[in-house]
């Protein structure tokens, strides 16, 4: 699963695809609690996957003994007291050098991770909202490939990069039918919509000399 992969970069081990979600997050968000944190998750990735209390809060005390973010408690309006977290300057760095290298395979668990989700479910139902969330990039991502290497494992690498390539390109077709239908159908409703508008207008009357103009 994406979220507990391992990515290396930090000096002292690894990090995790939850940990980095997490870190970016107070990256981008500054001054977060663990309660906005787990609201953000939610929200991004409902309903394939839920953040909880008990995984979150753990999670954040291990990156504050890392040194990767910085924890204040603050006292709020309502007298409660709560702490709100920030990226350390090593967090950012640490950050960077997971990212580094990492963001192709990264991708392709991911990819994994919503294909398993995928499973059992109407792709055809689901694909629209699927791609809507990401946006088309021409640059290929996927398994690597060597083109001067004839083992039986690179063939098969090979073999299974064009079936996902073909794939591909019948979901992309897909996706475009779709959009070509839609448009189809907006253009129809606007072209109706202008009739009506025109029909439904009412004539101006003309004033043709200044007499007609002072009873009109």
């Amino acid at each position: 699963m994406f979220f507990g992969k391992r990515f290396s970069g930090y000096h002292k081990g690894s990090l995790s695809g939850l940990e980095l979600l997490v870190i970016s997050l107070i990256k981008n968000q500054p001054n977060l609690t663990g309660y906005d944190i787990i609201q953000e998750i939610n929200k991004k990735f409902k309903p394939m996957w839920k953040a909880s209390a008990g995984t979150i809060y753990p999670l954040l005390e291990r990156l504050f003994k890392k040194e990767l973010v910085n924890v204040q408690e603050i006292v709020d309006e309502n007298n409660r007291k709560k702490k709100i977290y920030t990226i350390s300057e090593k967090g950012k760095e640490e950050l960077k050098k997971a990212l580094k290298g990492n963001f192709e395979p990264s991708l392709q668990t991911l990819g994994k991770f919503i294909r398993t989700l995928l499973q059992g479910i109407n792709i055809d139902e689901n694909m629209e909202n699927v791609f809507s969330c990401f946006p088309f990039c021409d640059k290929h991502f996927g398994i690597e490939v060597d083109e001067e290497d004839i083992s039986r494992e690179n063939l098969e690498r090979i073999e299974r990069r064009v079936e996902e390539l073909r794939n591909y390109k019948e979901r992309l077709s897909n996706r475009i039918d779709s959009l070509d239908q839609q448009i189809t159908h907006y253009e129809a409703v606007l072209k109706e919509l202008k009739k009506r508008r025109e029909q439904e207008a009412k004539p101006i009357p003309i004033v043709e000399d200044d007499e007609e103009f002072e009873n009109f």
